[in-house]
């Protein structure tokens, strides 16, 4: 397979999205809905339209229920969202579906995906970032992955009116690239994650990764040496911090809005923004 043909995706879906239990209570954050679409179905949509069909996603042991729809077997409660086009698009996907047996954080959960994606390099979707009235994010970053495959993350550009609806992380330091589209960067920084949400100040705007990307197997190998090192959760940080020190890493600003909805703020937004654009499907 060349290097610059992306199949695969990983979705990562374990987590226990307790930024948003006030509003999703016992329901797995990715099957809340924005636009009438739990938040899962976004995420394969915009895979297979990009022509991603091989999809690992990775839940807890208490998420059989995203199993069970993506697999055409919702409980009664789900069923309704599972209408004759869903069911079309889920038959055209290869799910493999992984366990993480314990919230240990979003790079261990991508760990288990290593078998899956072998030698290949991937997409790596998070559910709880949804972009609206654009090209779907992978769709915006292959095409400069053909021309530069490296690793790669899309990314929005944050001002301080929105700022409150994202969570405190991955915020880009970037350089532009001489000769190269005026949507593309060099990433020389990507910040800690922090608590509370994110801020900026009056009148400035952040670049925040956004996403997802694209990645070259060796991510797992990062994972790994930051495991050696790790004393609580695997998280992603440290991965993409390391290999923005050591292979670089590409940020492509994304067309569209973009929504944090595993942020209370930022799913309340999503929801009143799709409401606005189509008031009878806004749900």
């Amino acid at each position: 397979m060349s290097s610059t043909t992306v199949t695969k995706a990983v979705i990562p879906a374990a987590g226990l999205g307790t930024r948003v239990r006030g509003v999703a209570g016992d329901l797995p954050k990715e099957l809340l809905t924005v636009a009438a679409k739990p938040l899962i179905v976004h995420a394969i949509e915009r895979l297979a339209a990009s022509g991603i069909r091989k999809i690992a996603v990775v839940i807890s042991p208490q998420k059989e229920n995203i199993r069970r729809f993506l697999l055409g077997e919702p409980p009664d409660f789900l069923a309704p969202q599972l209408d004759t086009h869903l069911k079309v698009l889920l038959r055209a996907c290869q799910f493999t579906f992984l366990i993480q047996p314990r919230p240990d954080g979003v790079a261990d959960a991508v760990s288990l995906c290593r078998e899956f994606v072998d030698n290949d390099p991937f997409a790596l979707v998070m559910p709880d970032n949804i972009l609206l009235d654009g090209l779907p994010v992978e769709a915006q970053l292959l095409p400069f992955f053909f021309k530069h495959p490296q690793d790669m993350v899309g990314a929005i550009r944050v001002g301080a009116g929105e700022a409150s609806r994202f969570g405190n992380v991955g915020v880009l330091e970037a350089e532009s690239l001489p000769g190269e589209s005026e949507r593309l960067f060099r990433v020389t920084r990507s910040s800690e994650k922090n608590e509370g949400t994110l801020q900026v100040e009056t009148g400035k705007t952040v670049l925040k990764n956004f996403g997802g990307g694209i990645y070259l197997p060796h991510y797992f190998d990062y994972i790994e040496q930051w495991r050696r090192q790790a004393t609580g959760e695997v998280d992603d940080v440290p991965v993409i911090q390391a290999i923005v020190r050591e292979k670089g890493l590409l940020a492509v600003v994304l067309e569209g809005n973009g929504f944090d909805v595993g942020n209370t703020a930022g799913y309340w937004a999503a929801k009143l923004h799709s409401e606005s654009k189509h008031p009878l499907r806004g749900g």
